[in-house]
């Protein structure tokens, strides 16, 4: 039997003007192709797989390394700043040229350094017992550098000299004792 012969002409026609092919949604295809990977049937490719599992190592690198990049600009920001700044201002203060100049950027320098002074005589009841002997030594090693200036400049000044005499005998004080026992082995 066949199904053509079966027809009439006006069925015939319908049936010839029917679309011959229906073309499915996108979705569709998606959904049959995902079926068939999940059971096997169809190979999942090697560069999807590779590069959902190298993208989450990837991303986390790039943070990593992006941020310690960052921070060492940052660091390295804050040393060539400080550095530049003490250098901006000693050469500030050579390159001022006239001597009143300079002793206006030494009357400021030691401003400060008093103002400092006094800041740490005020912390030394919060502070901890080791920054303040720091701090003490710090305080003390800028005070004898400032004598030693002070004595190049003036060598005949007996207040410096009296502040580097104390400098000494102190150091000498801190050292060490010698030890007076010694031992002879045979």
């Amino acid at each position: 039997m066949n199904d053509r012969d079966d027809l009439t002409p006006a069925e015939r026609r319908a049936f010839e003007e029917l679309p011959r092919e229906r073309a499915p949604r996108a979705a569709l295809e998606e959904r049959v192709v995902s079926a068939l990977r999940r059971r096997g049937l169809l190979p999942i490719p090697l560069g999807a797989v590779a590069s959902r599992r190298r993208l989450a190592p990837w991303l986390v690198g790039a943070v990593a390394a992006s941020l310690a990049l960052f921070a060492g600009g940052f660091a390295a920001g804050q040393y060539f700043g400080a550095r530049s700044g003490a250098a901006a201002a000693i050469s500030g203060a050579q390159a001022a040229g006239s001597a009143t100049q300079v002793a206006a950027h030494v009357e400021r320098a030691g401003a400060l350094y008093v103002a400092a002074l006094v800041a740490l005589n005020q912390m030394n009841d919060s502070a901890d017992a080791p920054t303040r002997a720091k701090a003490r030594q710090a305080a003390l090693s800028a005070l004898g550098a400032a004598a030693t200036e002070v004595a190049h400049l003036a060598p005949n000044d007996p207040l410096a000299a009296a502040v580097l005499r104390g400098m000494t005998e102190r150091e000498q004080e801190q050292r060490p004792a010698p030890s007076t026992r010694s031992v002879v082995w045979f």
